[in-house]
């Protein structure tokens, strides 16, 4: 078997355990129809699906940022995949966002052109995925990561917030701090105190918690 013939094989089974992957995951979703109702934030059904008897997501899906990206557009994925089957079963429309997943009514079909739905064109491509990197991550965190973190998404934050994070990162003041300073010792702490490392996923959250708010008010 010659090299292109092998990056096709790897794309072969790439494919099929993906489509395997999403089939699981819309089966363990689908369990959620009466949750979905009530509604519920992606963050509490991400930690849901993380324990028994799913077990779908990693203990630290929401601790390092890259694994959260990914753990969120392959949740989003899935959702915007059930919404479609869900649609065209009538059993209801499943409103999709990072603050609320929710299953309402039927609506009543509109007349003429569907209009565009230009995030799920975004989380149904699963190159968007795989084209993101930790930069691309990094840029994400000041806005929607804040949300997935448990942050109050807000553009000014109290004294005492500011303060909490620069002690969680070692900081004592935000004078001279820059965005490369912050950035090193942010990945340093996440090494340190990830889960595989003898941290736990907790005190990796509150160091990405810190990080998303000394990013937001520092300058560039």
């Amino acid at each position: 078997m010659d090299l292109e013939d092998q990056k096709i094989n790897q794309s072969s089974q790439a494919n099929k355990q993906h489509h395997q992957t999403l089939i699981v995951l819309k089966e363990a979703l689908s369990d959620f129809q009466q949750t979905f109702k009530e509604g519920i934030s992606e963050y509490e059904l991400i930690n849901q699906l993380k324990k028994p008897p799913y077990c779908f997501f990693d203990e630290d899906a929401l601790a390092d940022p890259l694994i959260l990206f990914q753990t969120h557009f392959i949740l989003f994925h899935a959702l915007y995949l059930l919404r479609n089957d869900w649609r065209q079963a009538q059993v209801g429309e499943l409103t999709i966002s990072a603050l609320k997943i929710q299953l309402s009514g039927i609506h009543a079909p509109q007349s003429g052109i569907a209009p565009n739905d230009p995030l799920a064109d975004y989380y149904l491509d699963w190159r968007n995925l795989l084209k993101t990197n930790d930069d691309d991550v990094e840029k994400l965190l000041t806005s929607f990561w804040s949300k997935m973190a448990g942050i109050e998404s807000i553009e000014v934050y109290s004294s005492a917030q500011i303060n909490a994070a620069l002690a969680d990162l070692s900081f004592n003041s935000l004078d001279g701090l820059n965005r490369q300073t912050l950035k090193q010792q942010y990945r340093k702490l996440q090494h340190e105190y990830h889960p595989d490392k003898g941290g736990t996923v907790e005190q990796a959250q509150t160091i990405l918690r810190a990080y998303t708010i000394l990013c937001a008010v520092i300058d560039v």
